[in-house]
């Protein structure tokens, strides 16, 4: 690509074709140095364009927070691979091992081949260059600050061939042998615990990319993944052994983990090649989907926001718990019933006697307006009174679970494609919208947040049953969700039962039809 910078011409070239062809990292003819107030524009803009690469060769999707299974899935709750899959990965990145990271359970599931970057040898670049597009140095955005803050320390346009080369940008130059040495030696610089930004030049050949604030919890994209799997390896670093003599020159053995990930795409997708490569190369492999299901269980996601009051209420007085994610920033409310307690906030903690809970999914047409398209109010209202009842149970009211995920706005146009003709389910995949991407991972640490182990669960939805165990807490005993049916839903209810397994039971009545 040509252009046209401070009166001179440039020619940027994409990285894939730097590794292929092993073009220079660094200019050996000399140019005049652009202005240096363009130092940061030129990152800014080289920014976008990598953006733009990636929404290019993946296919963007909704976070898959809970994948649904396929002829693959070999554990419900969002695994693909399964849970065993990830400790392998881990362990073979720090043993300096490539991986394949498979996007979802799709059969044409992009592929991203994963590197710590202080393993990277020329020959390693070399294997990238064959079977993948250009690879980027993936960081966490507190790291990926501290390198764009150091520029101003850079001396651009530096042609000492003894430093490492920095820059998400590539200019033209000779060709140049011991070009993925060289780019080699750059990832393993950037991977040290305190990088000499100095003794950097620029341009180079190594592209940086940022992955979004909140991890791979809030984006999942391969650039979250990579990340993610870094943190992971630096997170149980602790429990390997001390890095062995032969290490890669300029590497810092283990310890350096958790400070970014190489990452490329591979050219071949599909789950068929995961495999064939896998078996051809010996590479371990898991799924972004398998990752977040690991996250969802191994991290904190919520934490307790104030202190808990009395909550009276139509159908008695119960406590407010209140939880604030630590993924997105949602508040969810939790209305416990209990008999008094020395720990108000886990009640339920010095109890043996399972608690009944209903974990309520916000819904703002059923629960506020009373609409009769769905039965979400009478579920919330019916669920209060058994649990006052009861005299020992919780209602758990997540909020920013609209319509299964998919907000109040795409719902109300969801409503309108029903109108026409479409179900709950294909109306939802009309508008190109997943047909359910709630997760009960929040509302599971919630729950042990209020001293929960055992359950009687509230729910004819089996989804629940799959996310919220796997979190200390089992469910001993399902306690249906009677509702009357309308004429309004009883397509809607007929539809939960029949495509999504709800156990309606004897919900719906043979003399009520659609």
């Amino acid at each position: 690509l040509w252009e046209v910078r401070g009166g001179f011409v440039m020619w940027h070239l994409p990285l894939a074709l730097l590794f292929s062809a092993p073009v220079s990292a660094y200019r050996l003819a000399r140019c005049p140095v652009p202005h240096a107030s363009s130092r940061h524009s030129v990152l800014a803009s080289v920014l976008d364009a990598d953006e733009g690469l990636e929404t290019q060769t993946r296919r963007k999707r909704p976070i898959p927070a809970m994948v649904p299974p396929s002829a693959k899935t070999t554990v419900e709750d969002g695994w693909v691979c399964g849970p065993d899959s990830i400790e392998p990965v881990l362990q073979a990145l720090r043993n300096g091992e490539f991986v394949l990271l498979a996007e979802d359970d799709e059969e044409d599931t992009a592929i991203s081949l994963i590197l710590l970057p202080q393993h990277a040898t020329a020959e390693k670049l070399g294997f990238l260059a064959e079977h993948a597009l250009r690879p980027r140095l993936v960081m966490r955005p507190e790291r990926y600050a501290r390198v764009y803050n150091s520029l101003h320390t850079i001396v651009l346009d530096n042609k000492d061939l003894d430093q490492p080369a920095l820059s998400i940008s590539i200019q033209a130059g000779q060709p140049d042998p011991s070009n993925a040495t060289h780019v080699s030696a750059t990832l393993r610089a950037l991977a040290s615990e305190e990088p000499e930004f100095a003794q950097f030049q620029c341009p180079g050949a190594v592209s940086l990319s940022c992955a979004r604030s909140g991890g791979l919890l809030r984006r999942a994209g391969a650039t979250e993944a990579a990340a993610e799997l870094s943190q992971l390896c630096s997170r149980s670093v602790t429990l390997q052994t001390p890095p062995q003599s032969d290490a890669q020159p300029g590497t810092t053995g283990a310890g350096s983990t958790g400070l970014g990930a190489l990452q490329a795409t591979l050219y071949e997708s599909g789950w068929d090649s995961v495999k064939a490569i896998s078996t051809t190369h010996g590479l371990r492999y898991t799924s972004t989907a398998d990752l977040i299901a690991y996250l969802r269980r191994t991290e904190q996601l919520v934490e307790r926001v104030g202190l808990p009051a009395r909550m009276p209420t139509k159908h008695g007085l119960f406590v407010a718990h209140c939880f604030r994610s630590l993924v997105d920033g949602i508040e969810h409310i939790a209305l416990v019933k209990s008999p008094p307690s020395e720990d108000e906030l886990m009640p339920f903690a010095g109890s043996s006697r399972p608690a009944l809970v209903r974990v309520h999914s916000e819904c703002c047409t059923g629960d506020i307006f009373s609409s009769l398209r769905c039965d979400c109010g009478p579920q919330l209202e019916t669920a209060l009174q058994a649990i006052e009842r009861d005299g020992h149970g919780v209602l758990l009211y997540l909020r920013g679970q609209e319509g299964r995920g998919i907000g109040l706005g795409a719902k109300i146009h969801a409503y309108r494609l029903q109108e026409r003709g479409f179900d709950t389910l294909d109306a939802n995949t009309q508008l190109g919208l997943p047909v359910d991407t709630r997760e009960y991972g929040t509302g599971a640490q919630i729950l042990v947040a209020l001293g929960i182990h055992d359950m009687r669960l509230i729910s004819n939805n089996p989804k629940k049953f799959s996310g919220l165990t796997g979190y200390g807490l089992r469910i001993v005993q399902r306690v249906a969700s009677a509702t009357v049916p309308n004429p309004e839903n009883i397509r809607y209810l007929q539809t939960k039962q029949d495509r999504m397994g709800h156990m309606l039971g004897e919900t719906i009545r043979p003399g009520l039809q659609p």
